[in-house]
């Protein structure tokens, strides 16, 4: 089967903002790895649904799009300010850059399997939930 993933990766991204309408973009048997675990569909919806009521005002732009056969590589921009909860951190205010790059598996016009990959402390520095590594004391090695 010879798609345009690339053509398809912007009607993705339209897609993912609404999470009622995951059926049309991906397998139901979607496996999703990250820095976070192993997640299948349900869990990828509650995921979404959380990070919309932390950064209700978040936008994600889609830079760049790398295609190899069925192999399909997205890369993101995302920004939005902490204005909701997030896993128990009250918000915070702060704005919030960061970039996601999702390599995903296709099976026809369908996501398989995805690997999602971010930078794991962007987001807490950028919120104030942790130092960021230049404001902590250096380590002079072991003693």
């Amino acid at each position: 089967m010879n798609l345009d993933y690339r053509a398809l990766a912007d009607h993705w991204m339209r897609r993912v903002d609404e999470v009622g309408l995951f059926d049309e973009i991906v397998a139901p048997s979607l496996m999703v790895e990250s820095g976070m675990g192993a997640r299948d569909l349900e869990g990828l919806r509650a995921r979404i649904e959380e990070m919309a009521v932390a950064f209700p005002d978040a936008t994600v732009t889609l830079e760049d799009v790398i295609v190899d056969g069925p192999k399909v590589c997205i890369v993101l921009d995302g920004q939005g300010s902490h204005l909701g909860p997030l896993r128990g951190f009250p918000p915070t205010g702060r704005p919030v850059k960061f970039a996601i790059v999702m390599v995903m598996l296709m099976s026809g016009f369908l996501v398989e399997r995805v690997r999602i990959y971010s930078e794991a402390f962007t987001g807490p520095v950028q919120m104030g939930i942790i130092p960021a590594f230049d404001d902590l004391p250096q380590n002079e090695g072991p003693a």
